[in-house]
């Protein structure tokens, strides 16, 4: 009997879901979409990417999803449009429970300022792209120099990356100057000594080698001692005493 009882029972659950799937999945297909919602994932405040240059990639592209049936609204499409767009990273696109379409957008994040001796001003993202710096204001780390766009997307990005996502280095570095490709030099914000780090291979040992040498040794010294400090050689530090600076 109880085993009778028990089949019933779990017979009658298995009725309801599926009487209440095939009920929520037809009111789903008769829904219209009620507006349409942005939501913009961005580390800077006011940039490039705002909901109505979103809005306007809809209203290039002829599409109005505002009061059409929810299954006619192609999703995959409209997230496929915002990922052509440079200047996005990622996109996803879903309804919430209001029958609001949600566009979700992670902008380029730019992290290094490049400005050429050949007058080019424009941002670099974390993923190489370039981006117009008319649009925002950032604070970055400034590439000068004899740099052009296919250097800095090939030799300068690994670098600048790890300056912006290093704590330490982002606070301490304020310009990366390219005297040639083979000589990088870096200019921080204590002290009033010029980093010579060479060219941009091996950076990641380079700077380490050099964070010892500040613990180390400026912080014992005084961060004016030196006016220059090269990280060119293997394993090396190497130091040119600043001219105001006595022999001792």
């Amino acid at each position: 009997m109880k085993t009778a009882i028990k089949i019933f029972l779990l017979l009658a659950v298995v009725g309801y879901l599926v009487v209440a799937v095939w009920k929520f999945s037809g009111q789903a297909e008769d829904r219209t979409c009620k507006g349409v919602r942005v939501e913009i994932i961005d580390s800077i405040p006011d940039g490039f990417i705002t909901g109505e240059y979103v809005r306007s990639i809809l209203t290039r592209n002829k599409i109005s999803p505002e009061g059409m049936k929810i299954s006619d609204v192609n999703l995959e499409q409209i997230e496929q449009l915002m990922l052509e767009e440079s200047h996005i990273e990622r996109a996803s696109c879903y309804y919430d429970a209001a029958g609001k379409l949600c566009i979700k957008v992670v902008p380029q994040q730019p992290i290094l300022h490049v400005i050429s001796q050949k007058g080019e001003d424009y941002y670099l993202s974390s993923t190489g792209l370039t981006m117009p710096t008319a649009s925002f204001n950032v604070d970055l780390c400034v590439a000068t120099g004899n740099v052009t766009k296919k250097f800095a997307s090939e030799h300068l990005l690994e670098l600048a990356r790890y300056i912006h996502d290093d704590l330490f280095w982002s606070e301490q570095i304020e310009q990366i100057h390219v005297v040639s490709p083979d000589e990088i030099e870096l200019y921080p914000r204590v002290g009033q000594h010029v980093i010579e780090l060479g060219s941009p291979e091996g950076f990641q040992e380079k700077l380490n080698r050099l964070r010892i040498f500040y613990r180390e040794g400026l912080e014992r010294v005084g961060w004016n001692k030196y006016k220059t400090i090269s990280l060119a050689y293997d394993g090396q530090v190497v130091c040119t005493k600043a001219n105001n600076i006595k022999n001792k």
